[in-house]
């Protein structure tokens, strides 16, 4: 407990510094107000909003200023939406939450199922060909598996659809199932995308680690003492085999959120992905700094949640 204590502390002064170190480097941009100044509608707004947030001030008094506007629910202005950024940024959360949350459970499952396969028939025809596959998946960038699935599934055969909607539809009128098959159209090519990628890592972890688990001492014993091999995968190799699965599984909490801009621009998909790289482009500081603080909170409780299930699945580890 007294562990578990300091852990949650340390996250105070991890948080603080990661966010004044990218506050620091998006002010080191410019001030991002003066593109307004070309809007004469805009233009009188200019300096009133520079001194609501603090553009007139220094970067760290500015970095305060923010923080305590933040935890106080005030997170800025959009310059890029015209209107609050919470507004801007909540509304793309179920979007990606959706395609971060189908990723890590499709992308974990087939992961471990393929890995302990081929840790369990090793060098064998079907071994060699996920090895290959998982390795060429991990080095290609996601741009490429998304321009190629683009122009074949999209362009050439029509199976998918791009955007979040299709013109026109109504969810407000639609029923369940409508919005789920609209939805599904629109979001089935991309998650596709999002699992090959993500399920490399996973794919690796449960190979290693299975086949060093099979190559110990008690894995041994419980074969000579004549177990079927199926009673000493799933009762003996398989939960210990899966320790470090859990450790990367937490890790990947960050990506619930987020983790897709390349894929999610390329698929016009409105989600948190794409806001940052929006928010990049017009130098949106405020939109940009509330997308990262999630990010950060996010990576920040995924490398507690790691610590804390690694002493739950191996007993050998105290938080003490």
């Amino acid at each position: 407990m007294n562990y578990l204590i300091r852990r949650i502390l340390q996250l105070i002064p991890t948080f603080i510094i990661a966010t004044m170190i990218a506050f620091i480097l998006f002010s080191l941009v410019g001030d991002p107000f003066e593109g307004m100044r070309q809007d004469p509608r805009l233009a009188s707004q200019v300096e009133r909003l520079r001194k609501i947030y603090g553009y007139d001030k220094d970067p760290l008094t500015r970095y305060v200023l923010w923080l305590y506007n933040f935890f106080t629910g005030e997170w800025g202005y959009s310059i890029m939406a015209k209107r609050s950024v919470f507004s801007v940024v909540t509304e793309r959360i179920p979007v990606s939450l959706a395609l971060g949350i189908g990723q890590t459970v499709l992308a974990t499952l087939f992961g471990l199922l393929l890995g302990i396969y081929s840790a369990l028939h090793l060098y064998s025809t079907a071994d060699y060909v996920a090895t290959a596959l998982v390795f060429f998946g991990m080095s290609m960038p996601s741009f490429f598996f998304g321009v190629v699935a683009l122009f074949f599934f999209v362009i050439t055969w029509p199976l998918f659809n791009v955007g979040l909607m299709t013109p026109g539809f109504h969810p407000e009128a639609a029923t369940l199932f409508e919005k789920t098959i609209e939805y599904g159209r629109h979001l089935m090519l991309p998650l596709m995308l999002l699992v090959i990628l993500g399920m490399g890592g996973f794919v690796r972890y449960a190979r290693s680690s299975m086949l060093e688990v099979l190559n110990m001492d008690y894995i041994r014993t419980a074969r000579a003492k004549g177990l079927p091999e199926s009673v000493v995968v799933r009762k003996h190799a398989l939960r210990n085999a899966l320790i470090p699965i859990v450790t990367l599984l937490a890790l990947s909490l960050p990506g619930i959120l987020g983790s897709a801009p390349i894929t999610e621009t390329i698929f016009s998909i409105n989600g948190l992905g794409k806001l940052y790289i929006d928010a990049l482009g017009a130098n949106d500081q405020m939109t940009l700094m509330a997308d990262l603080v999630l990010t950060i909170t996010l990576v920040i409780l995924g490398n507690l949640l790691a610590d804390i299930l690694y002493s739950v699945v191996d007993p050998r580890v105290s938080l003490e």
